[in-house]
């Protein structure tokens, strides 16, 4: 635990300072609430990468020479949206509106 002193660490959900981390993968986190609203965006990311269809569509744009079309292309596919909005929510939670 001692990374967790570290001054640019941020709880990942609410960017408050974190006291734990994530034992599944390692991530700060501050409190039980916001190791749950990790977690559930965790547990439907991983859920989203479970389907062959999805996992087909990342290996296509990873091997893509044209990744701009491919993402253009691929942002109309529900799904790959579905997949993009969660991680977005992961990587910048949303904010509150009172704060």
């Amino acid at each position: 635990m001692s990374s967790l002193n570290c001054k640019t660490t941020i709880c990942v959900v609410c960017l408050g300072k974190p006291k734990y981390r994530c034992p599944g993968c390692r991530v700060p986190y501050c409190s039980v609430s916001c190791f749950r609203n990790h977690k559930g965006d965790s547990v439907h990311l991983r859920n989203l990468l479970l389907n062959p269809h999805l996992r087909e569509l990342m290996v296509n744009l990873d091997q893509g020479n044209d990744k701009a079309k491919l993402m253009k292309a691929y942002m109309q596919e529900p799904l790959f949206v579905e997949f993009a909005d969660c991680c977005l929510r992961i990587v910048e939670p949303p904010q509150d509106e009172d704060s």
